[in-house]
């Protein structure tokens, strides 16, 4: 009896692998074409004419036997998994969505997708390179050389397809390429030759389940010491792949009792990734760049789309640590900016490293564009300063000429916008904000920041921790001069708490500095704390000990010139406390002065 593939099993990125054989004749009339008509004469006419090549050019086949060595154990060596999952997403792509499963058991691996079947351009890919069919940037393979680096790990893959099914065996290339052009080394993925499906699913189970719901599925048979680097291939995946594949809905890997699934939920531009083994959440923004002349110029040869995607995927919860360029997969390129800097960038053929040129400076000067637009959106009510994490730290030794060029750019990109949180927590230009002195801790500031009253345009606490501030310097400074935001005298920080207060609420006023004051740290002692004591004779004043006391009960103003703390403010016990705090002391009975010496 035919088996079903569960469809609401693979919405949640679990495969249904039932105990009983597949009815294999159903299951290929169910659009399934065993011989594949149009792909057979396809692959018949090119193997042909590849054939005819070499008997006309023999050096071609060692030329060809070492691009396909090369790639495969160069650049490309252990990158079968990235390869073979990014065919996979491009075969999705305008499918409305779908799943992408990895299997990897002991003598074999599968890949299988359920995307649109692999056509005779892409087949034509398969045997060649640098003729890619995928011309779109939003497309992730690019030169047709991924697919060549399954030879690291099998001398004969298998593809099967609901239009067609073919195979490369080395074995077999080397026999029909030596019959007329002998060589000492031959290339493998030059002449397929179509299979049936319906006989090799017959002898493989899992090919049979596979095929009652994937379209496309790569078969490798590895060779020896291939399991091994294809399970640390798995282990190591970033899930973070999902974040710019919206057609892609679960990738799930299996590999002996370990099954691992990752998908995403979106909610407009907030993404929360399972990874399989936890999940993290991010905000993933795009956009799209118009490439001027000289960039479309520098491009490569394949692309032939003048408006190129940019994304820029931020992690919430480690913002402060710094990212990479991307290629849909990492590079070994690093941006400095948090998270993710994803576009279809001009790198070497394994997309390990970005090149210079026109196109990726203008790229680069793209993403700042969205990442200047954007930064506000990380801001947090809890933390309104949260999003100055994720700007690149200053310049060190050894950082790469793209993350400075990024860095350059998006600090001037940031000039003269709202980056810098106020007291509401509201974002404003830097320099319209004030900035409180450098205090050893918070407890002062956030004291501060809980009087009601306070003025609102000084910078929030949470964006004058060290590294935050360091950032907001260097946009301060961008233009030459201050080298960075000037920072208020204690003094005037803690008469910003009192300024305009009237008569009547000075007493209240007086109480916040006051208590403010009390709990600087002692080192900040060196420092005058402004006119903040409201005196009986209502006046401001220093808090001096030697020139402002308590009163006592028979003395009710000024005595000899000193100043008596204003009634009302030292009989409230909290301000008492803080006036003691400062050293501040009662007078004397009858106008005597107490002594300090003592």
């Amino acid at each position: 009896m035919k088996q079903e593939y569960d469809f609401s099993k693979a919405s949640k990125g679990r495969f249904f692998r039932p105990n009983a054989r597949f009815d294999l004749p159903d299951a290929l009339g169910d659009g399934w074409l065993d011989h594949g008509g149009r792909t057979r004469r396809f692959i018949a006419d090119e193997t042909e004419k590849t054939l005819r090549a070499y008997r006309a050019q023999p050096n071609l086949v060692e030329e060809h036997a070492k691009h396909e060595r090369d790639t495969a154990h160069g650049g490309y060596a252990h990158r079968q998994l990235f390869e073979l999952v990014q065919n996979s997403a491009d075969a999705l792509v305008g499918s409305g969505g779908g799943s992408i499963l990895v299997r990897l058991c002991n003598n074999h691996l599968y890949c299988a997708d359920d995307g649109h079947p692999i056509s005779t351009d892409g087949i034509r890919a398969l045997m060649f390179s640098h003729m890619s069919p995928k011309r779109n940037t939003t497309e992730i393979g690019r030169f047709g050389l991924g697919f060549k680096s399954v030879l690291g790990v099998t001398n004969r893959p298998d593809f099967f397809g609901r239009t067609g099914s073919f195979r490369f065996d080395g074995q077999r290339a080397a026999q029909r390429i030596s019959q007329v052009a002998p060589s000492e080394d031959y290339p493998v993925l030059r002449l397929p030759e179509c299979i049936s499906a319906k006989e090799e699913a017959d002898r493989d189970e899992e090919l049979a389940e596979l095929m009652t719901w994937a379209s496309n599925i790569v078969r490798l048979p590895l060779d020896t010491g291939g399991h091994d680097d294809l399970a640390k291939q798995i282990d190591g995946f970033p899930a973070e792949f999902l974040l710019f594949v919206n057609h892609v809905r679960h990738l799930t890997f299996e590999a002996a009792d370990v099954e691992r699934d990752i998908h995403a939920e979106r909610r407009g531009d907030a993404i929360s990734l399972d990874t399989g083994s936890g999940r993290s959440l991010w905000k993933c923004f795009r956009a799209v760049h118009v490439l001027s002349e000289s960039a479309l110029e520098d491009r490569r040869s394949l692309d032939d789309d003048g408006e190129v995607p940019i994304w820029w995927a931020a992690p919430l919860d480690r913002l402060n640590e710094p990212g990479d360029f991307w290629h849909f997969f990492p590079t070994q390129t690093k941006c400095l900016l948090a998270g993710i800097l994803n576009a279809p960038w001009k790198t070497n053929e394994d997309r390990q490293n970005l090149l210079p040129g026109a196109y990726n400076d203008e790229l680069i000067d793209a993403a700042a564009r969205l990442v200047a637009k954007r930064l506000p959106e990380l801001s947090d009510p809890s933390d309104p300063a949260l999003h100055l994490d994720a700007l690149p730290r200053r310049h060190e030794a050894g950082d790469t000429d793209q993350s400075d060029r990024l860095r350059e750019a998006m600090d001037e990109r940031l000039q003269g916008r709202p980056i810098a949180p106020d007291q509401e927590g509201h974002l404003r230009t830097i320099r319209e904000l004030q900035y409180a002195p450098r205090l050893p801790d918070s407890e002062a500031l956030q004291l501060w920041e809980s009087v009601k009253e306070r003025p609102l345009d000084w910078v929030h606490h949470r964006a004058l921790v060290r590294e935050r501030m360091a950032k907001v310097d260097r946009l301060y400074s961008h233009d030459g001069w201050p080298r960075q935001a000037p920072r208020a005298s204690i003094s005037e920080w803690l008469e910003a708490l009192v300024k305009g207060a009237t008569p009547k609420c000075a007493n209240e006023a007086s109480k916040a500095a006051l208590r403010v004051a009390a709990a600087i740290p002692t080192p900040g002692r060196g420092h005058t704390f402004g006119k903040v004591v409201w005196t009986q004779a209502g006046r401001w004043v220093e808090p001096d000990p030697d020139s402002v006391f308590l009163p006592s009960t028979d003395h009710h103003a000024d005595v000899n010139g000193q100043y008596l703390v204003h009634r009302q403010l030292a009989s409230d016990p909290d301000a008492l406390r803080d006036l003691k705090t400062l050293g501040i002391k009662p007078i004397g009975r009858r106008g005597v002065l107490p002594s300090h010496r003592q």
